[in-house]
């Protein structure tokens, strides 16, 4: 067994990130204990490894320490590229008899990234009150595509192996976690003639091509002789669920509960009739129920616990069963401060909103699921955190990584699965029902759902 051995102060810190990176991570068998020590030490059959101490105690807080190529120090880790940023501490590792050294700082590294630090103290924010992903250190080391948290795991494990090669760790299985925020259930150009005019003018002035208006038209036409799977937005739901189950998908639908902002949401209440059959669809499917509070329920603790309560109101009164209930914030609005703390407080099982919006990638530095932890108040949570890293809209649309709908957008969607599979976690991938404009559209998604 290995025995961890931190230094006195942030003790409620270094539990948590021991336990996450050793317990749910690696999966060893380990304790720890605190001592008057300069560095971090883990023990084992006569044998030591030193680990500086550098965040916590707040020694070169501007995380920017270049990059380590780890084949110069003859280590062999599983990693995105042998070259990788330094955070705190040093690139470096030696080993002599007993007793090895690596200078780089991964415990408090990955609390840093985990607990979301960085989110505390800067007070940049964009105009829907979100974290910016331009503020992040990520962006600015550009790492932001790569999940640098299990990459530096590895590296621990890399160099845990060199001194203790009878260790083992847990075996983990990739997954797919396939999820659809439903913002809109039902196509607004469906739904009136006023929004059905204005969707064909902007289409004009977007010079579309014919056909888009004549559908436009049609579908609208179509749905008020009472075809509703006429409307793109309700059909997709359904296409979806179709796709899904070809692939061997569960898929989780976010559905907002009441509305919290007369602009921002616009979903139907969860009592329309339409709704309430769509629920036991999904549920007689085999896929799953989320909740995807409003648009101010972030930091908002009566508004909040409304959107719970009617969806669970809701749930029991369909006979929807789930083991586990979660979901993701409407528009992606985080308060480091708060919002963890209301999805736990009203006994979410997990929550799914730790991306960036105009960005896909690793905004916590991991495609693992974890334990969270408050920072505000220094105390672990129960609350599940499982890392959104696809977005469709953060990389397709003009306004965010402006990759439309071709060959660069398939790429970098493919990249980051293909890494999350590397590293043997799980790719969580949100497409909305109303992002399906044509056949490419559905191409692409099939193609990441693989």
């Amino acid at each position: 067994m290995l025995h961890l051995t931190f230094p006195n102060t942030h003790q409620a810190e270094r539990s948590w990130i021991c336990q996450v990176l050793m317990g749910e991570f690696l999966g060893v068998e380990y304790r720890y204990s605190f001592a008057n020590l300069p560095d971090i030490r883990i023990t084992s059959g006569g044998k030591t490894l030193h680990l500086p101490d550098v965040f916590f105690p707040g020694r070169a807080l501007d995380g920017n320490r270049g990059e380590w190529d780890i084949a110069e120090d003859g280590l062999d880790a599983r990693l995105s590229s042998t070259r990788i940023p330094v955070l705190f501490g040093r690139g470096d590792f030696s080993i002599e008899d007993s007793s090895g050294r690596l200078s780089l700082d991964v415990f408090g590294s990955a609390f840093f990234m985990l607990a979301r630090c960085e989110e505390l103290t800067c007070r940049e924010r964009d105009r829907h009150d979100r974290f910016p992903v331009t503020s992040s250190l990520a962006a600015r080391l550009h790492f932001i595509h790569r999940p640098l948290v299990d990459e530096y795991v590895e590296i621990l494990w890399a160099v845990m192996k060199r001194l203790w090669p009878e260790l083992t760790r847990k075996h983990y299985l990739s997954r797919n976690l396939i999820s659809c925020d439903v913002d809109l259930p039902f196509d607004p150009a469906c739904a009136s003639a006023i929004r059905m005019t204005r969707r064909l003018l902007a289409n004009i002035v977007r010079r579309r091509p014919v056909g888009t208006l004549v559908s436009t038209l049609a579908n609208y036409t179509a749905v008020k002789h009472g075809d509703k799977l006429r409307d793109p937005y309700w059909y997709a739901l359904f296409w979806m669920m179709d796709v899904n189950e070809r692939a061997g998908n569960q898929v989780t639908f976010n559905f907002i509960p009441e509305a919290t902002d007369r602009a921002m949401d616009n979903a139907p209440s969860l009592d329309h009739p339409r709704l309430r059959d769509l629920l036991r669809r999904i549920h007689d499917r085999g896929h799953l129920i989320g909740l995807h509070p409003g648009y101010n329920t972030y930091r908002h603790p009566a508004s909040f616990t409304s959107s719970v309560s009617m969806l669970k109101r809701v749930m029991d009164e369909e006979g929807i069963e789930q083991d586990t209930l979660g979901g993701r914030q409407h528009y992606l609005r985080w308060d480091p401060r708060v919002t963890a703390r209301l999805w736990e407080s009203n006994k979410m099982s997990y929550d799914s909103t730790l991306s960036y919006a105009t960005t896909a990638g690793f905004r916590c530095g991991t495609c693992r699921e974890y334990t969270m932890f408050d920072p505000a108040e220094r105390r672990p949570m129960r609350l599940r955190q499982r890392p959104l890293i696809v977005m469709e809209n953060a990389v397709i649309d003009d306004c965010n990584m402006g990759l439309g709908h071709g060959d660069a957008a398939l790429a970098t969607m493919q990249n980051l699965k293909n890494l999350c599979r590397y590293f043997r976690g799980d790719f969580t991938l949100l497409w909305h029902n109303s992002s399906f404009e044509s056949a490419a559209h559905q191409e692409m998604y099939c193609e990441m759902i693989k």
